[in-house]
């Protein structure tokens, strides 16, 4: 049974840094597989470069995107051919920015042993659901604010600053060669519930026939992770050993990338370190890195300052017409 990985792709900046574990993995993974799913032609450049880099491992699947499409729709049209009887297929997001040396591994072995599952779901750092449980493993201090075991959690999925300390906490656990703590973590998870579906993998065989039990044109995260497991009686299962960490959410990018430049920056270190490094910064790329993280943070304190008193000044004059009228 061959291993094929697959990415909605993408973004350059993560991919530069998903690409190296890809590569490094060459010898688990048959080939991986970039669906386009972006419209930035320099995105869409980088992609073909690297395709044409590595030939015998990459490969590209062009689908139309339309100009309003929604991303889980435009995703959904490649998965459903994903049914190969003879491969497992790992799906991982394009800002995927950590993988555990053998998660990859893992997965493909926890998914080979654990036939009953629809999916199997990795342990991922920067997950609401995962979050929550890795909290109660006390990874992640209760002094942040509490993370409900939901996928759209407004701490765990919806806040930029929760995800700086995760990220933070992560990487100083890496530092200090304490990645195992992350793999211990207990999940007691029902399987029929929404989950961020940042790393996945399925056998191509129960995909088969999928399109005409879901519809040709759903969306992909609901359907995967609540509709089928539901309707076919398969809960999925979470894989505590397979460790990913993922960047951010589109609700937490803008606070991440303005504030902690220095996260991605750090994660990119690692993946182009040597397997099992977890490789310091140079001291003059970290005080860069700190200048732009307290501009950036000063920043976004007078953004949301002004903002505030925008709104704030918006209510008042409401107010007053009210009480006029």
């Amino acid at each position: 049974m061959r291993l094929v990985t697959v990415t909605p792709a993408g973004r350059r900046p993560y991919l530069e840094i998903l690409a190296n574990y890809l590569l490094r993995h060459r010898d688990v993974i048959s080939e991986h597989r970039w669906w386009l799913n972006t419209r930035v032609p320099e995105d869409v450049a980088y992609i073909y470069r690297l395709t044409d880099r590595y030939p015998d491992f990459f490969r590209i699947e062009a689908k139309p995107v339309g100009a309003v499409d929604r991303i889980g729709y435009s995703i959904w049209q490649y998965m459903i051919e994903c049914v190969e009887a003879d491969t497992v297929y790992l799906r991982l997001d394009d800002d995927i920015c950590y993988i555990a040396e053998c998660a990859i591994r893992q997965m493909y072995d926890f998914r080979l042993k654990h036939t009953e599952p629809f999916l199997v779901l990795g342990n991922i750092v920067n997950n609401a659901v995962c979050g929550h449980f890795q909290q109660k493993a006390g990874l992640l201090s209760p002094s942040w604010g509490s993370v409900a075991i939901h996928c759209l959690d407004p701490l765990g999925w919806g806040s930029g600053p929760f995800a700086r300390r995760v990220h933070r906490r992560f990487l100083k656990d890496l530092g200090e060669q304490r990645e195992e703590w992350w793999r211990r973590v207990e999940f007691e998870f029902d399987g029929l519930s929404r989950f961020s579906i940042n790393a996945i993998a399925w056998c191509g065989k129960d995909f088969e026939g999928i399109a005409k039990i879901a519809g040709a044109s759903v969306d992909e995260e609901p359907t995967l992770t609540e509709v089928l497991p539901r309707k076919l009686g398969r809960p999925n299962v979470i894989c505590p050993r397979a460790l990913f960490g993922h960047y951010a959410f589109y609700t937490q990018r803008p606070y991440l990338e303005r504030t902690s430049p220095d996260i991605l920056t750090r994660y990119r270190r690692i993946a182009e370190s040597a397997a099992g490094e977890t490789a310091s910064l140079p001291r003059v790329q970290t005080s860069v890195l700190a200048m732009r993280r307290y501009w950036g943070l000063s920043k976004w304190a007078l953004d949301n300052g002004a903002a505030k008193t925008r709104q704030a000044l918006k209510s008042g004059k409401i107010a007053v017409r009210r009480k006029a009228a």
